[in-house]
C-alpha cells in the first residue's frame, strides 16, 4: 500500500504542494501534542514563573478586549501599583497568545492554545530553515521534531514556564539562518537576520543579549579566514538598522525610561553559584530530566546526548555548517556549566543573563541542525529504498515524541509542579502578586516600595492606606474620601516618564515626590485616574515599525512574484 502512495505521490501534479500540506497538518497533529499531556488536566501547573507570565497573559487580555493593542500600564495584576510592565518586558509576540486565547471559552485552554501555536510556528520555521541549508524533507522534518520536542524548550514551557523565553526560541532558527547566510555570501536573505533577531528582542531581552554575544563571537572567529569581510559588515549593518527600526516599537520606550532615571539590575544572580556541574548537566540530559523545583538540574536532554555520541561517530561525513554546529553547540554546553570560570564575568554585563542554564537555547537548536544532518547521512549512504527511509522516519520520531511524553509525565506527577496555591485553573482570578516589581521600580523609589505595594499615600503629611482603586485597561483610579477632597496627594504610584494623571477629565500637574512617587496637585476635587500618555517619541517609533515590517513584506511578496518559488519548499 505504501508502493502506490508513493506512486500517487509521484503522479500528482501538484505534488510539492501536497506534500507540503501534509507536512503542515502533521506539525498541526504535532503541535496539540505538544500541549495534550497537560492541557487535558485542565490546570497550568507550578512552572517556575507560571504565575508571572499568566498574569501578564491576563492583563493584556483584558486590554485587548477593550481595543487597547500596547498596555503599558499593568493595572489588573502585579499588585495593581499601576506597574509599567508594559514597557520594560517585551510583550508584542505574547500579545498573540494573548489574541488566541480570547478564541477559547475556558481561560486554561486558551493559555495552551497560545503555547501550541508557537510550537508549530517553530515546527515549520525549523523545518523551513533546514531545507534552506539543504536537506532532504525527511531530514528536515527531524531537525523540526528535534528542536520544538527538545527538552530545553519544553522546560522553558512548562517546568519553567518561562513565556518570554519560550516564544524567542520560536524565531532563534530564521535568526541564525541569517546570520549564518550572511556568513556564507548569500547576502541577499539578510532580512532573515533582521526579522528573526526583531521577534526575539520583542520576546525576551535576555535571550537577545545571549544571541547577540555568541553571533559576535562566531563573526570575530569566521573574520579570521573570510575574505569578504567588507561585505559581511555593509549587510550587517542593514540587518541591525533594520532590527532597531522593526523593533523600535519596544526599544525606544524601554530606552526612553532607561536614559530618564536609574533602575537597579533586576534579580542579580552570582553566576558562579547559578552554574551547575557539568557532571550533574550530564546526568540530568541522560535521564531526560525536565523536572521542575530546587535542586533539578536543566540540561539538554538525552536526544542531544545521541546526537553528540552520533555526531562523533559520522563527524567526517557531515557537512561543515554541521561540523562546525556540532563543536559550537559542544562549547557552549561546556560553557553553561561549572567548567567555566564564571567568578571572573559577575562584575561585567555579562552578569544580568542571571542564570547560565539559559545559553542552552544554542546548542538545542544547533544539535537538532546536526541530528538533520545525521539522519540525512544514514538515509543517503545506507537506505536506499522508499520504504525503508520511510520506516527509519517513522521509528526516530516515534522514539523522540516517545522519551519526551515519558519526560512530561513525570513532570506532571511531581510535587512541586503540583502545588495546590500555585494551580490555575479556569475559574481562577489573576494571581496579582506584588512580586519582583522592584526589579522595574526606579533606584530612588525602591526604600519605599513596600509603601507602594500597601497602596499608602501621603496627603497633608499623613500616610493614608488607601481602598478603593479601581483598575481599568491602561488605567488606575483612586476614589477614596480622602483622595477626592485632597488638592495635592502623593499617590503610591512610582514616578516614571510620560505618566499622567487626571481629574474630572482634566489634565494634573504632576511632579516627583521625596519617595520619587507621583505627587499630583489640581484646584479642584474628586477621583484621580493615573495612566501612561505615549509621548511623539512613542508614536514614531510605533509607526517606523509598522513601516519597517511593511518594507520586509513587500520584499518578500516581491521576491515571490518574481521567483515564485521563495517558499518552494
Amino acid at each position: 500500500m505504501l508502493g502506490k502512495l508513493r506512486e500517487f505521490i509521484q503522479n500528482f501534479k501538484y505534488r510539492n504542494a501536497f506534500m507540503r500540506c501534509l507536512i503542515f497538518a502533521s506539525f498541526l497533529v504535532l503541535s496539540y501534542f505538544f500541549v495534550y499531556p497537560l492541557l487535558t488536566k485542565g490546570v497550568v501547573f507550578n512552572g517556575d514563573d507560571s504565575w508571572y507570565h499568566i498574569d501578564r497573559i491576563i492583563e493584556i487580555r483584558k486590554n485587548l478586549q477593550h481595543g487597547i493593542y500596547l498596555p503599558f500600564v499593568y493595572t489588573y495584576t502585579f499588585g495593581q501599583i499601576a506597574f509599567p510592565l508594559g514597557i520594560f518586558y517585551p510583550q508584542i509576540t505574547l500579545t498573540v497568545s494573548a489574541a488566541i486565547s480570547l478564541l477559547f471559552r475556558y481561560q486554561v485552554t486558551g493559555i495552551y492554545a497560545g503555547i501550541a501555536f508557537f510550537t508549530l510556528v517553530t515546527l515549520s520555521l525549523t523545518y523551513w530553515v533546514c531545507r534552506k541549508i539543504g536537506k532532504s524533507r525527511s531530514a528536515a522534518y527531524v531537525g523540526a521534531v528535534l528542536y520544538a520536542f527538545a527538552a530545553y524548550r519544553t522546560i522553558n514551557a512548562f517546568s519553567r514556564f518561562a513565556m518570554g523565553e519560550y516564544l524567542a526560541m520560536t524565531f532563534l532558527p530564521i535568526c541564525l539562518y541569517g546570520f549564518y547566510a550572511i556568513l556564507v555570501g548569500k547576502n541577499k536573505d539578510w532580512p532573515y537576520l533582521a526579522i528573526g533577531y526583531s521577534l526575539i528582542i520583542m520576546s525576551h531581552v535576555l535571550t537577545a543579549f545571549i544571541l547577540g554575544l555568541f553571533m559576535l563571537v562566531v563573526w570575530l572567529i569566521n573574520l579570521l579566514i573570510s575574505s569578504h569581510k567588507l561585505i559581511q559588515i555593509k549587510y550587517f549593518v542593514y540587518a541591525g538598522i533594520a532590527t532597531f527600526f522593526s523593533s523600535a516599537i519596544f526599544l525606544v520606550p524601554f530606552l526612553e525610561q532607561e536614559t530618564f532615571q536609574k533602575y537597579a539590575q533586576p534579580s542579580p544572580q552570582i553566576l558562579a553559584q547559578t552554574a551547575q556541574s557539568f557532571s550533574n548537566m550530564l546526568m540530568a540530559a541522560l535521564n531526560n530530566n525536565i523536572d521542575n523545583g530546587q535542586g533539578n538540574i536543566y540540561s539538554i536532554g538525552f536526544s542531544s546526548i545521541i546526537i553528540l555520541i552520533a555526531g562523533a561517530a559520522c563527524f567526517k561525513k557531515l557537512t561543515k555548517l554541521e561540523k562546525n554546529s556540532y563543536l559550537l553547540a559542544l562549547f557552549v554546553f561546556i560553557v553553561s556549566s561549572k567548567m567555566f570560570p564564571w567568578s571572573f564575568f559577575q562584575n561585567t554585563p555579562l552578569s544580568v543573563i542571571q542564570y547560565t542554564f539559559r545559553l542552552l537555547i544554542i546548542p538545542t537548536f544547533l544539535y537538532a541542525i546536526v541530528g538533520a544532518g545525521i539522519f540525512g547521512v544514514i538515509c543517503e549512504g545506507y537506505i536506499q529504498q522508499f520504504r525503508l527511509k520511510f520506516l527509519l522516519l517513522v521509528v526516530v520520531i516515534g522514539g523522540m515524541l516517545f522519551g519526551w511524553y515519558g519526560s512530561v509525565y513525570q513532570l506532571s506527577t511531581s510535587s512541586w509542579f503540583n502545588q495546590a496555591n500555585q494551580l490555575y485553573k479556569n475559574d481562577s482570578k489573576p494571581f496579582n502578586k506584588d512580586d519582583y516589581t522592584s526589579q522595574y521600580t526606579p533606584k530612588k523609589a525602591l526604600p519605599y516600595l513596600t509603601e507602594i505595594q500597601q497602596h499608602i499615600a501621603i496627603i497633608k503629611g499623613k500616610k493614608i492606606t488607601l481602598k478603593k482603586i479601581t483598575p481599568q485597561p491602561s488605567e488606575l483610579i483612586f476614589e477614596d474620601k480622602s483622595v477626592i477632597k485632597a488638592k495635592k496627594i502623593d499617590l503610591p504610584v512610582a514616578y516614571y516618564k510620560n505618566y499622567v494623571a487626571y481629574r474630572n477629565g482634566h489634565l494634573m500637574k504632576v511632579v516627583s515626590s521625596k519617595r520619587n512617587t507621583m505627587l499630583v496637585s489640581s484646584k479642584g476635587t474628586g477621583p484621580i485616574m493615573v495612566t501612561y500618555h505615549y509621548s511623539k517619541v512613542d508614536i514614531v517609533a510605533i509607526i517606523s515599525s509598522v513601516l519597517t515590517w511593511l518594507f520586509f513584506v513587500a520584499i518578500f511578496v516581491n521576491s515571490w512574484i518574481r521567483k515564485k518559488k521563495f517558499f518552494s519548499v
